[in-house]
């Protein structure tokens, strides 16, 4: 089995102010559909939500607001998944409840530590 992160990309919409009733339900969806990954053996780890803020330090040493100021896209949040391969993990992103608010999940290979030379 290898691990495999899905980052969650959505473009914030700040003049959606969803109901508490409505942010119940989008957690509902949640938590439902990582069950399900659950419920398979494949979460390694739930992952967290992340704010809509940040900063970026670059390579020159600059420091710019927000984790992609030139875009309107952010990287809402993040889960861990096993697998066999790329297209299994793509298979259990089918039902996430991002994808239906016009979100997008990016799959990637998490790279065993001990694959990574060192000095």
């Amino acid at each position: 089995m290898k691990d495999f992160m899905m980052l969650f990309h959505s473009e914030p919409n700040p003049n959606m102010e969803p109901t508490p009733a409505e942010i119940e339900a989008e957690i509902k969806e949640w938590g439902d559909w990582m069950g399900g990954i659950g419920a398979q053996g494949k979460l390694k780890n739930p992952g967290e939500a992340l704010g809509f803020e940040g900063k970026t330090m670059h390579a020159d040493g600059s420091i710019t607001d927000g984790p992609y100021a030139e875009v309107k896209e952010i990287v809402g949040g993040f889960m861990i998944v096993s697998a066999e391969h790329i297209d299994e993990a793509m298979g259990l992103v089918k039902g996430c409840p991002g994808l239906a608010n016009g979100g997008k999940v990016e799959v990637r290979e998490i790279m065993p530590t001990e694959d990574i030379p060192s000095d």
